[in-house]
């Protein structure tokens, strides 16, 4: 519907008598107020919208069945509407008549008695009071047009902002996805530079001070303190090789990997290590083998660093649906608000942060319990029993992130 001029609104007139209507209508007409004579109260009723300002009609046209019409064509108008209609009463003391009168009237809202005989200056200032009122509706309904359209503006807004966020958080995902990936393969890169480059050199090395420990003084200290440092240093070099990325991961598998880095980190971390792990599981996509693995070096990283506990238990277990790694220590726990952050935000170091990301990118989850008695870190992750290829790029399912929490007494 057009909007209307809230400058010149119309009034409606309805009188059953022509004489009533034309003198009505010549008043307002010298006070430049619009008028719409209509012929009968079914014209009145079409005649009631928005473009209307006020309505002028006899009390002896209003009975039940016209209250009830009228009524019911001004329940239909907007919430903001309040149409004022202006009734022409007939003059007099108040009856019992004329008081059930006014209350039958109570549907039709906003109406305003008049009584007859009409004086002009009477009539223009009931109507101009009326159509000042009807124009402080048009104001509302203009204001609330106006909040309206700022709503839909901001929600508008607020859905492109959120559609923004989520295409930019998909990218750094798929940018920390690839960093993880690129990550994993210059571990494994420098691995078998450090085993084939200079494990070889540091081999060859010894191989000489053997020689020459045979053709010289064997018991020269110098000689003895270069083939230790020679030794250790094949030693340690193989330690960072295998760290970096063990031959065993690629060759046997997660689990023979697993067996052997916690071994190893219970003999350089002094930490008792009591792994439950299978006999015997099937070779997983070679993603799944990389990610728990390094989620096993990250978790217990993490517990030589900060609990404090002197046991670690790994455990592993798998079926057909799904492969689960848990880590339990005994130390002193991680603090609630620290948790709490890194579900919220994610910024708790980088260790944690990549444990979540490699499971979301493989479609697994994230489960942390922590009190006073320790930690638990467990990660879950699908399991597949088709050997897949190395250089396999299915995309992942939806991860799913737990949250457990015990609060810390």
């Amino acid at each position: 519907m057009a909007e209307a001029s809230t400058s010149n609104l119309p009034v409606l007139v309805f009188a059953p008598f022509g004489k009533d209507a034309a003198l009505i209508e010549r008043v307002l007409h010298q006070s430049s107020i619009a008028t719409l004579v209509l012929p009968s109260v079914q014209g009145l009723e079409a005649a009631i919208c928005e473009d209307a300002g006020a309505a002028i009609l006899p009390e002896e046209v209003l009975q039940n069945g016209t209250i009830g019409a009228l009524a019911q064509r001004l329940s239909a108008q907007p919430p903001w509407s309040d149409f004022p209609i202006i009734v022409l009463t007939g003059s007099g003391m108040s009856t019992a008549s004329t008081e059930w009168a006014v209350r039958s009237r109570a549907p039709l809202g906003n109406v305003t008695l008049l009584e007859r005989p009409l004086r002009p200056v009477t009539l223009i200032s009931a109507v101009r009071s009326a159509l000042i009122a009807r124009r402080r509706q048009y104001e509302v309904r203009d204001h609330l047009r106006e909040r309206a359209a700022a709503e839909d503006a901001l929600r508008r807004a607020h859905d492109a902002l959120e559609s923004l966020v989520e295409q930019r958080t998909a990218a750094l995902r798929r940018l920390s996805v690839k960093l993880l990936r690129v990550q994993d393969e210059e571990r494994r890169r420098i691995a078998r530079e450090l085993h084939d480059s200079l494990g070889q050199d540091l081999t060859a090395a010894k191989i000489s001070l053997d020689m020459l420990a045979q053709e010289s003084d064997p018991a020269s200290p110098h000689l003895r303190d270069a083939r230790m440092l020679v030794d250790r240093s094949i030693s340690d070099t193989r330690t960072l090789s295998h760290l970096l990325h063990p031959p065993l991961l690629d060759e046997a598998g997660f689990l023979s990997a697993a067996k052997w880095h916690v071994d190893r980190f219970g003999q350089r971390s002094g930490i008792t290590t009591k792994p439950d792990l299978p006999s015997h599981v099937h070779r997983l996509p070679r993603r799944t083998e990389v990610a728990l693995f390094r989620i096993l070096q990250e978790a217990l990283t993490n517990v030589h660093r900060h609990s404090g506990s002197r046991t670690v238990n790994v455990f592993v277990r798998t079926d057909e649906s799904v492969v689960v790694l848990t880590v339990q220590d005994f130390g002193m726990g991680v603090r609630r608000e620290v948790l709490d952050r890194f579900w919220k935000t994610g910024n708790v170091g980088v260790g944690l942060a990549g444990i979540r990301e490699r499971l979301k990118e493989l479609g697994g989850a994230l489960e942390i319990e922590s009190n006073l008695d320790g930690t638990i870190l467990k990660a879950t992750i699908p399991a597949s029993h088709t050997v897949i290829d190395s250089n396999d790029r299915s995309p992942a399912v939806p991860s799913q992130e737990v949250r457990s929490t015990l609060p810390a007494d």
